[in-house]
């Protein structure tokens, strides 16, 4: 019985591989965690860099390519800067059909295009 046992090799953990789709989905959900990563802490050298930048594409309707962090990853954006609030501290950006609004807190680079 001993031998039979060892001769079934995979057999006993063949119905393991399957998963449940919510084991899937917490999964992946558990992978896009680890990816995160910590939002950007800019000195004021690199926020004023930045703000020039803003305020030409603002003032010249030039493109320029925003990165910015939201929610634990970092996008990049194309587009013109239509509007700044410095109440709300937010940046409009025209890229596409919709707009987009972009905290300044969260800005990593812009860079003109």
């Amino acid at each position: 019985m001993n031998e039979q046992h060892l001769h079934r090799g995979n057999l006993l953990w063949e119905s393991s591989r399957m998963f449940l789709p919510e084991h899937k989905e917490a999964l992946l959900e558990r992978r896009m965690e680890l990816n995160k990563v910590a939002k950007p802490e800019l000195d004021e050298q690199e926020l004023e860099e930045i703000g020039i930048i803003v305020t030409d594409s603002l003032k010249h309707e030039l493109d320029v390519q925003i990165t910015y962090w939201q929610d634990g990853m970092f996008y990049e954006l194309i587009g013109i800067v239509d509007r700044i609030d410095w109440h709300c501290k937010k940046i409009k950006v025209k890229a596409g059909d919709e707009p987009t609004y972009i905290a300044i807190d969260c800005l990593k680079s812009v860079v003109r295009l």
